[in-house]
């Protein structure tokens, strides 16, 4: 009789410390993911151009995620043409802007060119993104630590991604910085998309410009 109430006991005891085991370990995960985001940080940017185009090497000092894992962030290369045309490189899910996404749930790299401005109504003053191309100029790949931007133009033009209007953007290819940064897109009541916030800028640590 005892062995059996304790038996009874031990099942119990395990179903009820099970659910709680699987949700400290998964919320210990993230928090540790949370805590190593140092693939926003950029330890060294390569930047390679001429007049026509330019290649930019990034190397970062953590793992840069390629399934969605790390929310949506991204890299940008700014010029002397400043918030007026910035090459990016993004990966995020939830809002399909790009031809390379498969759909909105579709968190593969791609790049933009886009312009930003600050906005004060969504985005408490930080910069939001004002026009974005949705077709990619140039290649992206990510392997390990290191984001690789190849073949980017001095000058694009395609569609404009938030208004479907044709949109023509011209960086060039004299760098000043290269940073990371997150992305927080709003939406309205109906799911409209109401800004895309570019939050959290870090400058890359280094940058060597060939």
């Amino acid at each position: 009789m005892n062995n059996h109430l304790f038996a009874v006991v031990s099942m119990l005891l395990i179903l009820v410390l099970s659910p709680l085991s699987l949700a400290f370990a998964s919320t210990s995960s993230n928090s540790e993911r949370g805590d190593n985001d140092n693939f926003l940080n950029i330890r060294e940017a390569t930047i390679d151009a001429n007049s026509d185009e330019m290649t930019a090497f990034l190397e970062t000092h953590g793992h840069i995620p390629t399934n969605g894992d790390g929310g949506a962030f991204g890299y940008g290369v700014l010029t002397t043409e400043g918030l007026d045309a910035v090459v990016v490189s993004t990966t995020h899910a939830g809002v399909q802007d790009s031809e390379e996404q498969t759909d909105a749930n579709d968190p593969v790299w791609h790049n933009h060119f886009l312009s930003l401005a600050k906005d004060n109504q969504f985005c408490s003053g930080n910069l939001a993104v004002q026009s974005v191309t949705f077709e990619q100029p140039g290649d992206v790949s990510i392997q390990g630590q290191t984001a690789k931007l190849t073949d980017i133009p001095s000058k694009f033009t395609g569609t404009d991604a938030l208004t479907n209007k044709k949109l023509t953007l011209e960086p060039g290819t004299n760098v000043n910085n290269v940073v990371s940064f997150k992305l927080e897109p709003h939406f309205d009541d109906k799911g409209g998309l109401q800004a895309v916030c570019v939050k959290d800028i870090k400058p890359a640590d280094e940058i060597n410009i060939n």
